[in-house]
């Protein structure tokens, strides 16, 4: 059998995730030896981070067919989107009296064998509730029987998620609340979250939900360690084919990336930001975005470069302002690394032409730090000083200090270029670089990225910026 027979089944496993396959690993019960052995490095291939390993030619082909079909079939079964897809459409046939007599038996049986609240429990006990007149209406009493039961059964685990999804939706707003006006005190919910997340009598969406504002909350309290035991706990949940989902475990390993970035563990973030855009979503632009920081963040501007046009397509069709402006901001960071300047001083003016609106509602600092990257790279000082006094980034720049994880790259553009501009002398430039620093709480991943501000701005002003990281260096952090 040659190599090239195998291409659909490689294909196959390189979109296996690592959770899936140890769940699949956990469940088989295979006697035969290939088949095991097949299994056995699909696993292995998803666990690392390097070059796979191949599969044997010499297994037939055959064996390599059921496997594929086998794993589907079993990831299928445990996947929440899926059963989700099933119910909304089965209930639009209910709403369009358009259910064929199979759709009503395999939904009777799932009443029949339901056995335990699960993630999609409470989209099924509506679903219930719809369908019970619809079967009184046509006198089948047995079937309308069968359906009361159930809703009797479940009517206080569904009051109870009603409840919990209500409070969750109270915490969403607090805790996004305190991240975006830090006007507020969100800690107290930590318990009652956790307890959400880890009780397996609640419904799956409730737990999830829960989850995710941990880890929101944990990452902007900068709690490391408890986001981690929070993700480890979570991995175990997936691997035994909890809550899961493709679009929820790309979720997972996304909010992986961030945290192992910020703890500086970039070949980590590499793998899972990897492993975060094998699923194509509504997401997908935001999970790559995260990817290329970190490949930015590594020097590998040809790989970021690559995978922002690999990707394109995802940034003309979103319409989500949020994502496609962190897009074009690291296609002109990619730019000015691989020396393309020019090019990325034209995207700039021409995205900033287009979307000025969305970008001073939304990421104005997020773009202009590439912006000003640009006109730095071309010794544009005056031109950035324009830019910076049109729009009122210095305004903007105070306001924005005030906020958790400030990095002063702005800040600093703007008093290099007003003393390359002759507009203030070397000490008043010193002044400035450290003031910006005043009253910012600085974190050890702040440290880190400031250094790597001030590395790039020291190519055209060593001095100054080598004092700047001396009296960066000698800050005491807090961690």
């Amino acid at each position: 059998m040659n190599k090239i027979k195998l291409k659909k089944f490689i294909h196959f496993s390189e979109s296996i995730l690592p959770n899936e396959a140890k769940y699949l690993l956990k469940i088989q019960q295979l006697k035969d030896a290939e088949k095991k052995e097949i299994l056995g490095l699909l696993l292995e291939n998803s666990l690392v981070e390097n070059q796979p390993k191949p599969f044997s030619t010499l297994i037939d082909k055959r064996k390599y067919s059921y496997i594929k079909n086998w794993a589907e079939k079993r990831l299928a079964r445990i996947d929440v989107d899926v059963t989700l897809e099933w119910l909304i459409d089965l209930k639009k046939k209910i709403l369009t009296d358009a259910i064929a007599s199979e759709d009503e038996k395999m939904f009777l049986k799932h009443i029949v064998h339901y056995k335990k609240v699960d993630f999609n429990f409470k989209n099924l006990y509506e679903l219930a509730k719809e369908y019970k007149p619809y079967l009184l209406v046509r006198m089948r009493y047995r079937d309308h029987k069968t359906l009361a039961n159930f809703i009797e059964q479940y009517k206080n685990h569904y009051k109870k998620a009603k409840e919990i999804e209500d409070k969750l939706y109270t915490a969403t707003t607090e805790i996004t609340s305190q991240y975006t006006l830090n006007n507020t005190e969100t800690k107290f919910w930590e318990k009652w979250l956790y307890k959400v997340f880890t009780t397996k009598e609640i419904d799956g969406r409730n737990r999830y939900q829960a989850f995710v504002l941990l880890a929101f909350m944990y990452t902007n309290y900068n709690k490391t360690e408890k986001l981690r035991v929070l993700f480890d706990l979570i991995d175990v949940y997936f691997s035994e084919g909890e809550l899961y989902s493709k679009r929820l475990l790309c979720n997972y390993y996304a909010n992986r990336v961030l945290m192992h970035s910020k703890q500086n563990e970039l070949n980590k973030a590499e793998y899972f930001a990897q492993l975060s855009i094998k699923q194509q979503n509504n997401d997908t632009l935001m999970y790559l975005n995260n990817f290329v920081a970190i490949l930015l963040k590594r020097d590998k501007f040809k790989e970021a470069s690559n995978l922002l046009k690999d990707h394109e397509d995802f940034y003309t069709d979103s319409h989500n302002y949020h994502h496609k402006i962190g897009y074009i901001s690291y296609q002109i960071r990619t730019l000015v690394e691989t020396n393309n300047v020019k090019l990325a001083e034209n995207k700039a003016k021409i995205f900033l032409s287009n979307y000025k609106k969305e970008i001073f509602e939304q990421r104005w600092h997020h773009f202009f730090t590439s912006y000003f990257s640009a006109l730095i790279s071309q010794e544009k000082y005056t031109e950035l000083l324009k830019l910076a006094n049109k729009y009122n980034l210095v305004l903007k720049e105070a306001e924005r200090k005030k906020k958790q994880n400030y990095i002063p790259n702005i800040s600093w553009s703007i008093s290099l270029s007003k003393y390359m501009d002759g507009i203030i002398n070397s000490k008043k430039l010193l002044i400035e670089l450290k003031d910006a620093l005043e009253e910012v709480v600085i974190t050890l991943n702040q440290q880190q990225l400031m250094i790597q501000v001030i590395n790039k701005l020291s190519k055209n002003l060593p001095d100054a910026f080598f004092e700047l990281k001396s009296h960066i260096l000698k800050i005491d952090l807090n961690n």
